[in-house]
Protein backbone atom coordinates (compact mmCIF):
# COMPACT_ATOMS: atom_id res chain seq x y z
CA UNK A 1 0.00 0.00 0.00
CA UNK A 2 1.12 3.46 -0.96
CA UNK A 3 0.15 6.88 0.77
CA UNK A 4 -0.66 10.22 -0.03
CA UNK A 5 -0.64 12.91 2.62
CA UNK A 6 -2.16 16.30 1.64
CA UNK A 7 -1.32 19.38 4.22
CA UNK A 8 -3.26 21.97 4.19
CA UNK A 9 -4.40 25.14 5.36
CA UNK A 10 -8.25 25.26 6.04
CA UNK A 11 -11.11 23.25 7.78
CA UNK A 12 -13.15 22.58 4.79
CA UNK A 13 -10.06 20.88 2.56
CA UNK A 14 -9.00 18.90 5.98
CA UNK A 15 -12.59 17.58 5.79
CA UNK A 16 -12.77 16.80 1.72
CA UNK A 17 -10.07 18.11 -0.49
CA UNK A 18 -8.98 14.52 -0.32
CA UNK A 19 -11.65 12.81 -1.16
CA UNK A 20 -13.07 15.33 -3.85
CA UNK A 21 -9.26 14.88 -5.62
CA UNK A 22 -8.99 10.73 -5.14
CA UNK A 23 -12.21 10.57 -7.60
CA UNK A 24 -10.10 11.58 -10.46
CA UNK A 25 -7.11 9.16 -9.69
CA UNK A 26 -6.50 5.47 -10.12
CA UNK A 27 -6.43 2.91 -6.70
CA UNK A 28 -3.32 1.59 -7.58
CA UNK A 29 0.28 2.60 -8.47
CA UNK A 30 2.19 0.05 -9.50
CA UNK A 31 0.47 -3.19 -8.27
CA UNK A 32 -0.33 -1.44 -5.03
CA UNK A 33 -3.30 0.03 -3.44
CA UNK A 34 -3.40 3.82 -3.27
CA UNK A 35 -4.62 5.21 0.36
CA UNK A 36 -5.28 9.13 0.61
CA UNK A 37 -5.07 9.63 4.41
CA UNK A 38 -7.03 12.57 6.00
CA UNK A 39 -5.39 15.41 5.56
CA UNK A 40 -3.04 17.38 7.90
CA UNK A 41 -4.15 21.01 8.72
CA UNK A 42 -1.77 24.24 9.54
CA UNK A 43 -2.29 27.43 9.82
CA UNK A 44 -2.23 29.56 6.39
CA UNK A 45 0.94 31.39 5.24
CA UNK A 46 -0.88 33.20 2.94
CA UNK A 47 -3.17 35.50 5.19
CA UNK A 48 -1.44 38.56 4.47
CA UNK A 49 0.69 39.92 1.65
CA UNK A 50 4.49 38.34 1.40
CA UNK A 51 6.98 40.68 0.44
CA UNK A 52 9.91 39.81 -2.64
CA UNK A 53 12.95 38.82 -0.41
CA UNK A 54 11.78 38.95 3.03
CA UNK A 55 12.20 35.62 5.12
CA UNK A 56 9.74 33.31 5.28
CA UNK A 57 7.18 33.57 7.93
CA UNK A 58 6.46 31.27 10.78
CA UNK A 59 3.52 29.79 9.34
CA UNK A 60 5.53 29.50 6.14
CA UNK A 61 7.68 27.52 8.39
CA UNK A 62 5.61 25.48 10.13
CA UNK A 63 4.18 24.17 6.43
CA UNK A 64 7.59 23.76 5.37
CA UNK A 65 8.31 21.59 8.67
CA UNK A 66 5.20 19.55 8.66
CA UNK A 67 5.96 18.89 5.28
CA UNK A 68 9.44 16.86 6.00
CA UNK A 69 7.69 15.20 9.19
CA UNK A 70 5.31 13.50 7.05
CA UNK A 71 7.89 12.34 3.87
CA UNK A 72 10.75 11.73 6.99
CA UNK A 73 8.75 10.06 9.82
CA UNK A 74 4.99 10.04 9.19
CA UNK A 75 2.40 10.38 12.11
CA UNK A 76 2.33 6.81 12.80
CA UNK A 77 6.09 6.17 12.15
CA UNK A 78 5.09 5.35 8.25
CA UNK A 79 6.38 8.18 5.90
CA UNK A 80 3.53 9.12 3.28
CA UNK A 81 4.86 8.43 -0.49
CA UNK A 82 3.40 11.38 -1.70
CA UNK A 83 3.24 14.60 0.08
CA UNK A 84 1.54 17.37 -1.08
CA UNK A 85 1.26 21.34 0.21
CA UNK A 86 -1.31 23.33 -0.77
CA UNK A 87 -1.96 26.87 0.56
CA UNK A 88 -4.32 29.69 -0.95
CA UNK A 89 -3.10 32.28 -2.97
CA UNK A 90 -5.22 34.58 -0.93
CA UNK A 91 -6.06 38.09 -2.37
CA UNK A 92 -3.01 40.09 -0.94
CA UNK A 93 -0.64 37.49 -3.15
CA UNK A 94 -2.94 37.57 -6.18
CA UNK A 95 -0.45 37.58 -9.40
CA UNK A 96 2.27 37.26 -6.89
CA UNK A 97 2.07 33.54 -6.57
CA UNK A 98 6.11 33.23 -7.24
CA UNK A 99 6.60 35.59 -4.70
CA UNK A 100 4.65 33.00 -2.65
CA UNK A 101 6.91 30.21 -4.05
CA UNK A 102 10.03 32.09 -3.30
CA UNK A 103 8.85 32.02 0.18
CA UNK A 104 8.49 28.61 0.61
CA UNK A 105 11.42 27.42 -1.08
CA UNK A 106 13.09 29.58 1.53
CA UNK A 107 11.25 28.09 4.33
CA UNK A 108 12.74 24.64 3.28
CA UNK A 109 15.99 25.55 2.84
CA UNK A 110 15.81 26.94 6.16
CA UNK A 111 14.42 24.19 7.94
CA UNK A 112 16.91 21.56 6.21
CA UNK A 113 19.91 23.58 7.39
CA UNK A 114 18.95 22.92 10.72
CA UNK A 115 19.86 18.87 10.13
CA UNK A 116 23.27 18.05 10.36
CA UNK A 117 24.77 17.65 6.50
CA UNK A 118 23.77 13.69 6.08
CA UNK A 119 20.51 14.20 7.18
CA UNK A 120 19.89 17.42 4.87
CA UNK A 121 20.81 15.21 2.12
CA UNK A 122 18.66 12.80 2.89
CA UNK A 123 15.66 14.67 2.97
CA UNK A 124 16.60 16.54 -0.25
CA UNK A 125 16.50 13.13 -2.18
CA UNK A 126 12.88 12.76 -0.56
CA UNK A 127 11.80 15.74 -1.27
CA UNK A 128 12.67 15.44 -5.11
CA UNK A 129 10.76 12.33 -4.80
CA UNK A 130 7.56 12.86 -2.75
CA UNK A 131 6.70 16.10 -2.04
CA UNK A 132 4.87 18.97 -4.11
CA UNK A 133 4.06 22.74 -2.91
CA UNK A 134 0.52 24.06 -4.99
CA UNK A 135 -1.77 26.96 -4.16
CA UNK A 136 -5.54 27.58 -5.36
CA UNK A 137 -6.40 30.47 -6.35
CA UNK A 138 -7.41 32.47 -4.96
CA UNK A 139 -9.02 29.97 -2.47
CA UNK A 140 -10.93 26.86 -3.13
CA UNK A 141 -14.39 28.39 -3.07
CA UNK A 142 -13.70 30.17 -6.59
CA UNK A 143 -13.42 26.59 -8.00
CA UNK A 144 -16.98 25.71 -6.65
CA UNK A 145 -17.92 28.44 -9.63
CA UNK A 146 -16.80 26.50 -12.38
CA UNK A 147 -19.57 24.37 -11.65
CA UNK A 148 -22.76 24.87 -10.57
CA UNK A 149 -23.80 21.78 -9.19
CA UNK A 150 -21.19 22.40 -6.45
CA UNK A 151 -22.79 26.35 -6.20
CA UNK A 152 -26.13 24.51 -5.41
CA UNK A 153 -25.04 22.03 -3.13
CA UNK A 154 -22.76 24.57 -1.18
CA UNK A 155 -26.61 26.56 -0.43
CA UNK A 156 -26.57 29.02 -3.75
CA UNK A 157 -30.21 28.91 -5.19
CA UNK A 158 -30.76 26.60 -8.08
CA UNK A 159 -31.61 29.04 -11.09
CA UNK A 160 -28.63 31.73 -9.76
CA UNK A 161 -26.24 32.68 -12.03
CA UNK A 162 -23.29 34.33 -10.62
CA UNK A 163 -22.45 37.91 -12.09
CA UNK A 164 -18.36 37.02 -13.07
CA UNK A 165 -15.85 39.49 -14.78
CA UNK A 166 -14.02 36.78 -16.16
CA UNK A 167 -16.70 34.14 -17.48
CA UNK A 168 -14.57 30.84 -17.93
CA UNK A 169 -11.43 31.33 -15.48
CA UNK A 170 -12.20 31.00 -11.87
CA UNK A 171 -8.82 31.60 -10.89
CA UNK A 172 -9.14 35.10 -12.32
CA UNK A 173 -12.56 35.35 -10.23
CA UNK A 174 -13.80 38.98 -9.71
CA UNK A 175 -17.48 39.85 -9.68
CA UNK A 176 -19.48 43.01 -11.10
CA UNK A 177 -22.25 41.84 -9.74
CA UNK A 178 -24.68 45.12 -8.89
CA UNK A 179 -26.36 43.47 -5.72
CA UNK A 180 -23.28 42.82 -4.19
CA UNK A 181 -20.26 45.78 -5.43
CA UNK A 182 -21.84 48.45 -2.90
CA UNK A 183 -20.26 45.74 0.21
CA UNK A 184 -17.22 45.69 -1.84
CA UNK A 185 -16.40 49.04 -1.87
CA UNK A 186 -17.18 49.81 1.69
CA UNK A 187 -15.00 47.05 2.40
CA UNK A 188 -12.34 48.04 0.29
CA UNK A 189 -12.16 51.43 2.02
CA UNK A 190 -12.41 50.18 5.67
CA UNK A 191 -9.35 47.88 4.33
CA UNK A 192 -7.25 50.87 3.09
CA UNK A 193 -7.76 52.86 6.17
CA UNK A 194 -6.18 49.76 8.44
CA UNK A 195 -2.90 49.71 5.85
CA UNK A 196 -4.32 47.16 3.21
CA UNK A 197 -4.78 49.00 0.16
CA UNK A 198 -4.10 45.74 -1.98
CA UNK A 199 -7.37 44.16 -0.99
CA UNK A 200 -10.43 43.70 -3.62
CA UNK A 201 -13.56 42.49 -2.07
CA UNK A 202 -14.99 41.65 -5.53
CA UNK A 203 -12.64 39.21 -5.87
CA UNK A 204 -13.01 37.09 -2.67
CA UNK A 205 -14.85 33.86 -4.03
CA UNK A 206 -15.77 32.99 -0.49
CA UNK A 207 -17.20 35.84 0.40
CA UNK A 208 -19.39 36.47 -2.84
CA UNK A 209 -20.53 32.78 -1.92
CA UNK A 210 -21.72 33.67 1.08
CA UNK A 211 -23.59 36.63 -0.46
CA UNK A 212 -25.26 34.52 -2.89
CA UNK A 213 -26.61 31.91 -0.62
CA UNK A 214 -28.21 34.44 1.79
CA UNK A 215 -30.40 35.43 -0.93
CA UNK A 216 -31.84 32.54 -0.79
CA UNK A 217 -31.79 32.40 3.14
CA UNK A 218 -29.25 29.57 3.21
CA UNK A 219 -25.65 30.32 5.56
CA UNK A 220 -22.85 29.11 4.35
CA UNK A 221 -20.93 26.56 6.48
CA UNK A 222 -17.70 25.44 4.69
CA UNK A 223 -17.49 22.44 7.34
CA UNK A 224 -21.05 21.49 5.82
CA UNK A 225 -21.94 22.77 2.86
CA UNK A 226 -19.07 23.44 1.85
CA UNK A 227 -17.53 20.00 2.56
CA UNK A 228 -19.95 18.19 0.60
CA UNK A 229 -19.94 21.03 -2.55
CA UNK A 230 -16.06 20.02 -2.50
CA UNK A 231 -16.42 16.20 -1.99
CA UNK A 232 -18.62 16.22 -5.27
CA UNK A 233 -17.10 19.32 -7.16
CA UNK A 234 -16.56 18.13 -10.72
CA UNK A 235 -12.92 19.25 -11.10
CA UNK A 236 -13.18 18.56 -15.46
CA UNK A 237 -15.52 21.08 -15.48
CA UNK A 238 -13.75 24.01 -14.00
CA UNK A 239 -11.00 24.64 -16.78
CA UNK A 240 -13.66 26.08 -19.91
CA UNK A 241 -10.48 26.35 -22.23
CA UNK A 242 -6.89 24.93 -22.07
CA UNK A 243 -5.49 28.62 -20.65
CA UNK A 244 -7.91 28.82 -18.08
CA UNK A 245 -7.25 27.54 -14.42
CA UNK A 246 -3.23 27.27 -14.97
CA UNK A 247 -2.35 26.63 -10.75
CA UNK A 248 -5.49 23.82 -10.51
CA UNK A 249 -4.16 22.37 -13.62
CA UNK A 250 -0.46 22.14 -12.25
CA UNK A 251 -1.79 20.40 -9.08
CA UNK A 252 -2.89 17.49 -11.37
CA UNK A 253 -0.55 17.62 -13.70
CA UNK A 254 2.00 17.03 -10.35
CA UNK A 255 -0.59 14.27 -9.14
CA UNK A 256 -1.26 12.13 -12.60
CA UNK A 257 2.92 12.34 -13.21
CA UNK A 258 3.68 10.34 -10.18
CA UNK A 259 0.62 7.92 -11.25
CA UNK A 260 2.17 8.07 -14.51
CA UNK A 261 -1.07 8.74 -16.21
CA UNK A 262 -2.13 11.79 -18.21
CA UNK A 263 -3.86 14.39 -16.12
CA UNK A 264 -7.83 14.06 -15.41
CA UNK A 265 -8.15 17.78 -16.74
CA UNK A 266 -7.28 16.75 -20.26
CA UNK A 267 -4.44 19.09 -22.37
CA UNK A 268 -4.04 22.96 -20.98
CA UNK A 269 -1.39 25.10 -20.11
CA UNK A 270 -0.01 24.25 -15.90
CA UNK A 271 1.75 27.32 -14.51
CA UNK A 272 5.47 26.99 -14.72
CA UNK A 273 6.34 28.01 -11.64
CA UNK A 274 4.62 24.67 -10.10
CA UNK A 275 4.84 21.95 -12.74
CA UNK A 276 7.64 23.08 -14.68
CA UNK A 277 8.08 21.52 -18.61
CA UNK A 278 9.15 17.71 -18.83
CA UNK A 279 12.62 19.43 -20.22
CA UNK A 280 13.77 20.85 -17.18
CA UNK A 281 16.42 18.66 -14.88
CA UNK A 282 14.16 17.39 -11.60
CA UNK A 283 17.70 16.83 -10.08
CA UNK A 284 18.35 20.37 -9.65
CA UNK A 285 14.30 20.78 -8.57
CA UNK A 286 13.93 21.57 -4.89
CA UNK A 287 10.72 19.63 -4.54
CA UNK A 288 9.66 16.87 -7.52
CA UNK A 289 7.52 20.32 -8.96
CA UNK A 290 9.41 23.15 -8.05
Amino acid sequence: MVRIKLIVTGDMEKLALHESLRRFFPSNRDGEDVTWDLPRRVSCATSHQLKEGHPPSRPMQQLARAMLDEVGIGKTGQPADLVVVIDDVELGNLEREVVVAQHFRLAVNTCLEAHDANTEVRYRNLLRKRCSFHLLKPMVEAYFFGDAAALQTSGVPAGTTPRLVHTTDVEQFETDDPAWLPTCHTENSQRQRRSTPWWQHERHSKHYLEHLTARGGVFYDETFSGRHALKGLSWTQVPKSPADAPIVRSLFEDIADWFGILSPLGRGLSDPQFYPAQSVDRARLLLRNM
